[in-house]
């Protein structure tokens, strides 16, 4: 059936209009309201095909942030990187083969220190190794250094080394944690619910706007519903002590006789 056929007979729309798989559109979303969509993107899949993906949502912004790229160096630890140095540093010497004879503690000491730190630097540097990533300015709060090796889980589903890549999720999700948790020990509850909300806000993304007006504030506001409306007679005020006497049976009489 072509994509004709379908919108005239059941009245959706097609709206995806990027090849997905080579210079065709095979893969479709027909809605029954393409203005609730204000994007579709057509991206590369982050599993073994040869078919793109489709990624169609709402954008209430209606607007792309800049994307800004900083160039971040951290060390990255696994659990191997830690068997090897610990394996290697149970036969390290750490002893000044040269150590300096002065009269002054003080010198002496900074130099068996400088000998140490050379050492632990060595060592730091052969076993957990600097790397270089790049954040972008996209990425949510929690996304540090080490978290951003989200691209490397893509990678590994690509080459379906599942396991690998389920093993790494779950490293991700554990320092996810550890640093929405560490965010949180700062702030009290229960004296700072204003921070609280704020660092929440912050971890999902959520940006927390107050509509304003111009020229509309609380206090022109109650001067507007204070004043009588122009529709409506003002309604007298009597006083609950003397409310208005009843008429009397003469005026009644004289009434209805006069009608009569």
């Amino acid at each position: 059936m072509s994509d004709l056929d379908l919108v005239e007979r059941t009245g959706l729309t097609q709206i995806v209009h990027q090849p997905t798989r080579g210079n065709n559109i095979l893969d479709r979303v027909f809605v029954s309201n393409p203005q609730l969509f204000s994007a579709v993107r057509v991206v590369a899949s982050v599993v073994k095909s040869d078919h793109k993906t489709v990624v169609a949502f709402s954008d209430a912004n209606q607007c792309a942030r800049p994307k800004s790229k900083t160039q971040r160096t951290f060390r990255p630890k696994t659990p191997s990187q830690h068997a090897l140095f610990l394996q290697h540093v149970t036969s390290v010497n750490f002893e000044n083969p040269r150590p300096t004879a002065s009269s002054d503690p003080s010198i002496n000491i900074q130099a068996e220190f400088d000998h140490f730190y050379t050492i632990s630097i060595q060592l730091l540097s052969q076993y957990y190794p600097e790397r270089t990533i790049a954040v972008t300015g996209r990425d949510p709060d929690f996304v540090t250094p080490e978290i951003a090796k989200l691209r490397r889980k893509n990678r590994l589903m690509r080459a379906g080394r599942v396991e690998e890549a389920g093993a790494l999720v779950e490293r991700i999700g554990n320092d996810i944690k550890r640093r929405s948790k560490t965010r949180f020990m700062k702030i009290d509850g229960k004296t700072g619910a204003k921070d609280m909300w704020t660092a929440v806000r912050q971890l999902t993304g959520r940006q927390h706007q107050q509509p304003v007006v111009d020229g509309v504030t609380a206090e022109s506001l109650n001067d507007h519903y204070a004043l009588p409306s122009p529709l409506t007679p003002p309604i007298p005020n009597h006083p609950a002590s003397n409310p208005p006497a009843p008429p009397s049976l003469n005026t009644f009489l004289n009434g209805v006789c006069s009608n009569s």
